[in-house]
């Protein structure tokens, strides 16, 4: 089944890793993994795998960071025996040793397939197990959230707002920090980075900050969260309006989807530079009825900005750039255009797979919302769709582009290298860099400038492998693999998704 444009195409995209190849889909929060994370996050938290011993050795093998291979995953370690017979002995034993052994404030279990299949009573044996340790214990089971996304990373924030932040407390006994928000970014992102500018507008706007999660965490930061007046998001989450629903905290997400279901301004979608931000802080200023403060602010803020960031970009406004259509949903292409003054010479979109997660009016949405990008801009770019590195390539030595700025760079920036186009990786861009504040597409030009300075690359190894006509990061071999995958687990996921 797919969603027509009257639904929108946002939910179905994100609902697409559902369907990643096998190899990609290990490198996605998904149910264990994305609990990990959470636990991980939180400084005196300890994560507890009710399952057989490879679920917990399994990111030991496969990392999301190799720095970082979640050292510490005790386990109840699960056999045969215990799926005839049950696992709540290990369960109840698990959790006493781990904390005796790692004197947590807080135990995540994180359920598996076993114990999940077999039906183990894990509330009662938590609800039992309690009070022979000294710390909070909650469990996450995938279940909680139903369709929200990423799962593991959605699911186990719901069950600690649920069984621990919300649990036995009433609104009425909260002691409010009067004008106060709590910022939460996603922790794979590294919030203390991301947050600073940000968190430093809003208090010059008048807005106190109460929580910064998730940048050196611990549980009583987590349980201070209620103390706010409004929790800011950069993506919807299930657990904020959990926190709504119970104790009255509002939430509000940087992306403006619902406004833009209404309206169809694209503009809505872009929460980055210098005009995004600008949207955010206003928006959140008038949550917290501070528009008067906030007026002055903005406008120093963004005079101060445009004057560096004109400066800095000499030398970029002009130049020519290809870049995959996203429909701003990245805020990149936004920025190449809107901050850069860049010029749009090729616009590459790549259906393949959004077929099955979105109907033709979708697709052709988030296309129609990059052309109207690079027309506002006074750009006329050569449309590709699902075009070969051969035909893009083409394409951007016809149109004379100076920069590559794709998704999928793996085979096509040697190929780019050698027919003297640079290239830009947006992606670690947008995981490590972009952020809500005046700084960001400073930090963007300067990064630019240098792609555009670097010399060619020589790769002789990497140039004798045959690549994939059309996914150009997989050698044929994979790209079949990755067909294979997706048509098996085609049946056993939906094409919505609920946020």
């Amino acid at each position: 089944m797919h969603e027509g444009v009257s639904a929108g195409f946002l939910r179905p995209l994100i609902n697409a890793y559902c369907s990643l190849p096998l190899h990609g889909i290990t490198a996605i929060p998904g149910k264990i993994s994305g609990a990990l994370m959470v636990a991980d996050a939180i400084e005196d938290a300890i994560p507890l795998i009710h399952g057989p011993i490879g679920c917990s050795y399994q990111r030991k093998i496969n990392p999301f960071r190799p720095y970082l291979p979640f050292y510490d995953t005790p386990c109840t370690d699960m056999n045969d025996l215990d799926v005839v017979y049950g696992g709540e002995d290990k369960l109840r034993l698990g959790i006493q040793e781990t904390e005796k052994r790692y004197h947590p404030n807080l135990i995540v279990v994180i359920t598996t397939c076993a114990s999940d299949l077999i039906g183990d009573d894990f509330k009662a044996v938590i609800e039992e197990t309690k009070g022979d340790v000294g710390c909070e214990v909650v469990y996450t089971t995938g279940d909680f959230t139903e369709k929200s996304k990423p799962v593991g990373y959605q699911d186990s924030l719901y069950a600690i707002t649920d069984q621990m932040i919300c649990n036995g407390i009433e609104k009425e006994e909260i002691a409010k920090n009067e004008g106060s928000v709590n910022i939460i970014t996603f922790p794979i992102h590294g919030a203390g980075l991301k947050t600073d500018e940000m968190a430093s507008v809003l208090r010059e706007m008048g807005i106190k900050i109460n929580k910064v999660c998730f940048d050196h965490t611990r549980v009583k930061d987590l349980l201070d969260l209620p103390m706010a007046e409004l929790t800011i998001t950069d993506y919807p989450m299930a657990w904020t309006k959990l926190m709504k629903e119970r104790l009255d905290v509002d939430h509000y997400e940087t992306v403006a989807w619902d406004s833009y279901k209404e309206s169809r301004n694209a503009e809505l979608l872009s929460p980055y530079g210098i005009e995004g931000s600008t949207r955010v802080f206003t928006e959140i200023a008038k949550r917290m009825d501070k528009e008067g403060e906030a007026e002055e602010v903005l406008e120093r803020r963004k005079s101060e900005a445009k004057g560096r960031l004109l400066a800095v970009r000499k030398g970029l406004a002009g130049k020519k750039v290809a870049y995959t259509a996203m429909g701003g949903l990245h805020s990149l292409e936004v920025m190449l255009l809107q901050d850069m003054g860049m010029e749009a010479s090729v616009i590459i979109y790549n259906t393949l797979g959004l077929e099955r997660l979105l109907s033709e009016d979708a697709i052709q949405e988030i296309l129609d919302m990059s052309l109207e990008w690079a027309k506002k801009y006074g750009s006329d770019p050569e449309v590709l769709v699902n075009p070969t590195t051969e035909e893009e390539r083409k394409a951007m030595k016809k149109t004379g582009t100076d920069l590559a700025v794709l998704s999928s760079l793996s085979n096509a920036v040697y190929e780019l290298d050698k027919a003297g186009i640079r290239t830009f990786n947006p992606l670690e861009f947008m995981l490590h860099h972009q952020r809500v504040g005046f700084e960001c597409p400073i930090e963007l030009a300067i990064q630019l400038k240098e792609a555009l300075k670097k010399p060619q690359r020589r790769k002789p190894l990497l140039s004798m492998l045959e690549y994939d006509t059309r996914r150009t990061n997989l050698i044929p071999h994979w790209a079949k693999l990755a067909d294979m995958f997706v048509r098996l687990r085609e049946g056993a996921i939906g094409d919505k998704c609920e946020v």
